[in-house]
Formats: C-alpha cells, structure tokens, sequence
C-alpha cells in the first residue's frame, strides 16, 4: 500500500515542528546551565588550599567601610594529573584601588589579566592583595566579594571565594536607633492597647503614637535611601512620640482610676451622711437628744 502526498505532507509538517521543539529545548537548557554554572560552581579538585587570611578593621564582626584590606592566600598540592599539565587562574574583586601580588615558580601572567600556572613546575602560590572596602552610609553591603579566585581548565572550578558584609559605624547606629524606636513603639502599642480596654480617653496617647509610626517609617525609608543620618534623626523622633504616647495612655488611666476612687470617696461620704442623719432621726424619735 503506498503513501500519499497528503500523508507525506504531514510527516514533513509534523518532523519540522518536532525539530523545532527540540532545537528550542536544546537553547533552553543550554541557557540555564550556563547561569548554573556561574552562579554555583564546583569546587575546584586540583589544587588546595593551604592557608588564607584577612586582616582588617571591623564593626560587630563586619568589615569597616574605607578601611584597609589585606588578603594572603597560599595555593599548593597542584595535580600533576590534568591534562595539557596547565590551568588558569582568574582573580576577582570588589575592593577599590586593589593592589596585587604574588610569588612562586611556574607562573605566567597577572592577577588582572589571568595567571597560567604550569602544574609541573608549581609546588607553592602564594595570592596578596590589598584594597580598601567599599564606602557605606546605609544600609549595610552584604556578600561583598573581599577575593574570589577560579581555576579553569576544561571547565571553571572556584577555588576560593571570601566574603564578608561591609557596613559603618553610621549605618550601625541607624539600626541601634530603628530597633530602639520599634521597641519603645511595641510598648506603647501594648499599653494603649489595654487602657482602650478601661474606656478612658486615650486621644492624645493615639496622635503620638501615630507620630512615633510615621516618624519610624521614615526613619526606614532615609536608611535604605542611603540617608543614615535623617534615618537616625527621624528614629529618635520615632522613640520620643512613642514614650510620650506611653506616658498619655498610663496618665489618661491613672486619671480615669482617680475620678473612680473620687467618685467612690463621694458615695461613701453621702452615705456615712445618710447614715447619720438615720440616727439622729431615730434618737429623736426615741425622746433621745
């Protein structure tokens, strides 16, 4: 039985499509391997390394803006097993002005361009660099790049990738001051929470409260504007509206239990009066003066 042009034609059309499908599947697996691959590389298997050190100024832990950086990394144990006997290794970073330096045989090349190291001749590399960080108001800079060094030789390996948050002792004092101001909002939020409870007139403690809400937000928004010393200012506002509103809801309770206690004092007074009275009426009506 023979094929028609008509069932040729569908084949054709239905092949076309089907190579097209997978021509499109083979460019999309491609692009996202490659950004894999960029994002998490495989840790380098030839060469180890011995040591590494960074010294610098630090806040809470964080490496201090501007401040000077100095990294020393030592690269040993090169595998003789590669092949071509050769790899590269590239070299990143985030820091200014980064001043480069290195020794040991069997090295070609430099930090900036690339260094080409012959695994046959390498028995030790040592790494320096030095830089200042970044400059930091607000907020902190986090996963700063202090070195990163790559191996590639069919493919790109990580050999060493050192980071660290960069942050000032402005932008630190901004935080102090938000988290303060959030506190002493908390507590005033809970305390007008329970005197709403009491019935009393809390309408001065609900105008600075709200104050210390917009003063916080802003406080947060000049932070992240890079604005740390509005962000300190306005936090610290933040935290005055909201003692003061703390201040209103416990006064305008204490209040309210005076005029009770007061209340109670006069009912007790008209009572004893009554009381009395009642005996006196009873005295008398008794002939009892």
């Amino acid at each position: 039985m023979g094929i028609s042009r008509r069932h040729i034609t569908v084949l054709v059309v239905v092949g076309v499509f089907l190579a097209l499908v997978c021509v499109c599947m083979s460019v999309d697996a491609g692009a996202g391997a490659t950004v894999t691959k960029q994002a998490n590389l495989q840790e380098s298997t030839f060469v180890v390394v011995e040591s590494s050190q960074v010294k610098c100024d630090k806040i809470d832990g964080m490496v201090k803006n501007n401040s000077e950086v100095s990294i020393s990394v030592v690269l040993t144990n090169f595998s003789k097993e590669i092949e071509g006997k050769k790899s590269e290794l590239f070299f990143h970073s985030d820091l200014k002005n980064p001043v480069w330096g290195t020794s040991g045989t069997g090295m070609d090349g430099s930090p900036e361009e690339g260094i080409t190291v012959d695994h046959r001749k390498v028995t030790e590399a040592t790494i320096i660099l030095t830089g200042k960080a970044p400059e930091v108001k607000s907020p902190r800079k986090e996963n700063v790049t202090l070195l990163r060094i790559t191996q590639k030789i069919k493919k790109e390996y990580l050999v060493v990738d050192i980071k660290s948050d960069v942050t000032s002792e402005i932008s630190e004092s901004a935080i102090i001051a938000i988290n303060e101001a959030q506190k002493k909002i908390e507590s005033a939020n809970w305390t007008i929470a329970n005197a709403t409870e009491d019935g009393v007139d809390l309408s001065e403690a609900n105008t600075n409260f709200k104050a210390a809400n917009l003063y916080l937000k802003d406080a947060n928004d000049a932070y992240w504007g890079e604005r740390a010393e509005e962000s300190i200012e306005a936090a610290t506002n933040a935290s005055y509206y909201a003692e003061l509103a703390k201040q209103k809801a416990e006064s305008a309770v204490g209040a309210k239990k005076h005029m009770n206690y007061g209340g109670l004092a006069v009912v007790a007074i008209i009572a004893i009066v009554v009381i009395v009275f009642l005996n006196r009426v009873r005295r008398r009506k008794r002939g009892i003066y």
